[in-house]
């Protein structure tokens, strides 16, 4: 089992600038009319037929704040250099459990952090700076997906991520209309210990669609839940390409604001990667490498990336017609 893995390594991350985008079958979160299919999260509805639609332990943990050890879920952590990280280690000893990554030790860079199967190594005293990073193939079947751990959702207000056969997708209710703030009750789930410049991408899986209402899957940064308040940023790509939307989610369920939108001529497949980026205040929106949406936003300054789900508000489909097959996220130094 590969599953997912938090990592501790020296990283290069570049990002990319915006291609303001057209309509299509479904219009986004921004409102645009939507053809006879579907509109999109907050759009102006389509015909009678369409769906009037709106518009983050496998895994690894949390970075440590200090120390440079480093553990896993099924092995034994890495010794110690310094202070202890947060879960990771505790001062001069050393860890085991948990595949958590301290930072820098005694002036030290901070520790590999162990893989699902092996701990880690500690930070060296002449160590460079050290970037956190996780990587998941979602080859377990999990509901709620966790990856020991390393995944995590508190609303209660929203669905869950759920993983099978190697696909991470959202399980809001099929053929079950939902209206109101449950219109917007998207799945998602999101990382833990990243610093508030982070990267993420994904690869797209996507089955047979049923286009009476609209699809999207989402690259979250700068995510933060508690029991009612989801708030960070949304990076959106629709199931036909219609729309690639950036949307900051205030905290109550259904609250949210249109940042930037563009779409992806030629729609999408299975197999294209869809990924985003925050630097400072800037926000980037890809897909195949290609920037498709920008915008800049200094409302949250932390936070965590993470994946999440939308179906329009009939509910049609079948779960895992539209997900990720594979997921990455790293800090940009």
């Amino acid at each position: 089992m590969r599953g997912g893995r938090l990592v501790l390594s020296m990283l290069t991350v570049a990002c990319a600038t915006s291609d303001p985008g057209g309509s299509g079958a479904s219009a986004g979160h921004s409102g645009v009319a939507g053809s006879a299919a579907s509109a999109g999260k907050s759009g102006a509805g389509g015909t009678s037929s369409g769906d009037a639609g709106r518009a983050p332990t496998g895994g690894a943990g949390v970075l440590g704040a200090a120390g440079a050890s480093a553990g896993n879920d099924n092995g034994v952590g890495g010794t110690a250099a310094g202070a202890g990280g947060r879960s990771a280690s505790d001062a001069g000893a050393t860890s085991a459990g948990g595949a958590r990554g301290g930072g820098a030790g005694s002036g030290g860079g901070a520790g590999v952090a162990g893989s699902m199967d092996a701990g880690g190594d500690a930070g060296s005293n002449a160590g460079a700076p050290s970037v956190v990073s996780y990587s998941t193939s979602f080859d377990t079947s999990e509901s709620p997906l966790s990856e020991r751990g390393a995944w995590h959702h508190d609303g209660v207000d929203w669905t869950i991520v759920q993983t099978t056969a190697g696909v991470a997708y959202g399980t809001q209710g099929l053929g079950v209309p939902r209206s109101g703030p449950e219109g917007y009750n998207d799945s998602y789930s999101y990382l833990a210990g990243f610093p508030a410049d982070q990267t993420a991408s994904a690869e797209i899986a996507m089955g047979t669609i049923d286009t009476s209402c609209t699809h999207e899957v989402e690259i979250l940064l700068r995510w933060f839940d508690s029991e009612h308040v989801a708030r960070g940023y949304e990076c959106n790509l629709a199931f036909d390409g219609s729309y690639a939307q950036i949307v900051r989610w205030n905290g109550p369920v259904g609250d949210y604001t249109y940042l930037g939108e563009g779409s992806v001529p030629g729609g999408v497949k299975a197999g294209d990667t869809i990924s985003a980026s925050v630097v400072g205040s800037h926000i980037t929106l890809s897909v195949n490498g290609t920037v498709r949406a920008t915008a800049d936003d200094a409302t949250f300054a932390d936070g965590n990336p993470g994946i999440g789900f939308w179906r329009g508000s009939s509910g049609c489909g079948a779960y895992a017609d539209f997900g990720f097959v594979s997921f990455d996220a790293s800090a940009v130094e």
